[in-house]
């Protein structure tokens, strides 16, 4: 019978693959650049330049914490990807 009718099936190198992926977005979205600043000017509203300025640091707040989060489900994945290689390590030896 396949194995997803016994349960679920784990590709621990596929897993480790996706916890790189995710680590690499995590990566670009910290070095996505700040734009607005000293253009406050150019627009000509200082209610125009305070709404992009609310923007900028509302944006530059939650990008702070999406990538914390997306970092944490790269190291997850991570774990996840070595526990799952350990066990099948463990139980092929075991079978030996």
């Amino acid at each position: 019978m396949p194995a997803a009718e016994h349960g679920f099936q784990v590709n621990p190198a596929a897993l480790g693959a996706l916890a790189s992926s995710v680590r690499r977005i995590r990566d670009q979205l910290e070095r996505t650049a700040d734009l607005g600043h000293d253009c406050g000017p150019a627009l000509g509203s200082d209610v125009v330049a305070g709404a992009l300025h609310h923007f900028v640091t509302g944006w530059h707040d939650g990008r702070a914490q999406i990538c914390a989060d997306v970092g944490q489900l790269s190291d997850l994945l991570a774990q996840a990807s070595n526990a799952y290689s350990e066990t099948d390590g463990d139980l092929a030896a075991a079978m030996s």
